[in-house]
């Protein structure tokens, strides 16, 4: 098993620097015989295609992606599990993992014991391409107190340490056990360590000294990085990854952008159903090439994300970048008038007195701003988070900012921003 884990992550890391057309070309093979294996041994596959009019020999060449009926999450969850998985396997054999159910509806997600290496390798290699070292220890705040207490061979005799600290316990007791651990490397939601930023600013200094601060699962704002790049004294990368697929892009020591990993995914950006040019926001569309027990072909994710550019990055690296992640669909702002508003554009957290926020839209003319007090809160910080949202929201809508005690996670991440209307466009 080691040695063709070896083998499949030294192919894995050569992908990183291979030409782009051959990449491309690579993928583009993979993603026809994943639609063609789909079709056949899938039933869930067959009777969509089929109900589409749509065969996979019509794939003959990039244009004709568009004729592959696109999937989302209501019509996986519409179908029974069982004709969601290739006949080849049993559903009781596989793992299984579950979506956060941010939104309100949550996926059971099944997979392979190959395909969970084959994730582990790809974020190895993450890893690896920052700086980290076969004998860096990490520590994993998770969401769970259930952490595996399972260990490889190799991390008994040092290799790969791994330690797990639960995201949900107090700031200050995490600090403690940062401290004892003493990690190179710290792989985290977002609002974990912007939590743990908070306290290091009571205390005034940092008990560890990490060499890497990996972020993951929630959109990472630029109050929010400069924040843990201050209290950790260091330059944080970020990983966007989706439970159905694992690590989709991730962002290099040069820290411009995020990398697409095209050798396991392909990936479309969207409006309305048409692809959008390099730079412009786009509804993210990905297929995952390498989960056969469950495949994603075409899978609506409900992200908005700016389509990637093909320019050389210093890193060497020669994977397509994107430039900005957006966040959900869902969790867009929309001006009274119906204009879409990005939540990177708000500068909430550098308002002095707010440690945490959260904005919740009721309706188009109304939107609610919870604020989790911080040092120096004052009235003044809730009449100046309402003037700043204003200004940003333009007239027709009232802002009303209100002091909370805490603001509650889900599954360990905090979302930032919540929409309660239907507004999508």
């Amino acid at each position: 098993m080691y040695l063709t884990g070896i083998k499949t992550y030294l192919n894995l890391k050569n992908n990183l620097t291979r030409p782009l057309d051959e990449l491309k070309a690579e993928q583009w093979r993979t993603f026809k015989n994943m639609v063609s294996y789909a079709y056949q041994r899938v039933p869930f596959y067959r009777k969509l295609y089929d109900e589409a009019g749509f065969s996979p020999d019509q794939l003959r060449e990039l244009s004709d992606l568009r004729l592959v009926p696109r999937t989302n999450k209501a019509l996986f969850q519409e179908a029974d599990p069982e004709e969601l998985i290739a006949v080849d396997f049993k559903l009781s054999k596989l793992h299984r993992k579950r979506t956060s159910g941010s939104s309100g509806s949550p996926l059971n997600v099944y997979y392979t014991a190959e395909d969970r290496i084959y994730r582990t390798l790809i974020h190895l290699r993450i890893l690896f391409h920052n700086g980290m070292t076969f004998r860096d220890k990490m520590v994993h705040i998770s969401d769970s107190r259930n952490v595996p207490s399972f260990r490889y061979a190799f991390q008994k005799i040092g290799f790969l340490p791994k330690d797990f600290i639960y995201a949900a316990d107090p700031g200050d007791q995490q600090l403690v056990q940062l401290a004892r651990i003493k990690p190179a490397i710290i792989y985290s939601y977002a609002s974990s360590m912007v939590l743990l930023s908070s306290e290091i600013e009571k205390f005034g200094n940092c008990p560890i000294h990490p060499k890497l601060v990996i972020t993951t699962g929630e959109l990472l704002n630029p109050d929010d990085r400069e924040l843990i790049n201050q209290a950790f004294c260091v330059k944080l990368r970020d990983i966007y990854g989706l439970v159905e697929m694992g690590d989709v892009a991730w962002q290099c020591p040069e820290i411009n952008g995020y990398h697409l990993n095209i050798d396991s995914f392909l990936t479309e950006f969207l409006d309305n159903g048409e692809p959008v040019k390099a730079g412009q926001p786009g509804r993210l569309c990905i297929t995952n090439l390498h989960s056969r027990a469950m495949p994603f072909i075409r899978f609506d994710v409900e992200d908005v994300l700016t389509a990637p550019h093909e320019e050389p990055c210093p890193c060497g690296c020669t994977f397509p970048r994107i430039d900005v992640l957006q966040g959900r669909a869902d969790d867009w702002l929309y001006s009274a008038d119906g204009k879409r508003i990005s939540p990177l554009i708000f500068v909430i957290a550098s308002i002095p007195g707010v440690q945490q926020y959260r904005m919740i839209q009721k309706a188009l003319d109304l939107l609610i701003v919870e604020i989790l007090p911080g040092p120096g809160f004052a009235e003044e910080t809730l009449k100046r988070a309402v003037d700043h949202v204003v200004e940003v929201m333009g007239p027709g809508i009232r802002v009303e900012a209100v002091k909370v005690d805490s603001i509650s996670q889900q599954a360990g991440k905090m979302r930032r921003v919540i929409s309660e209307i239907n507004h999508k466009s």
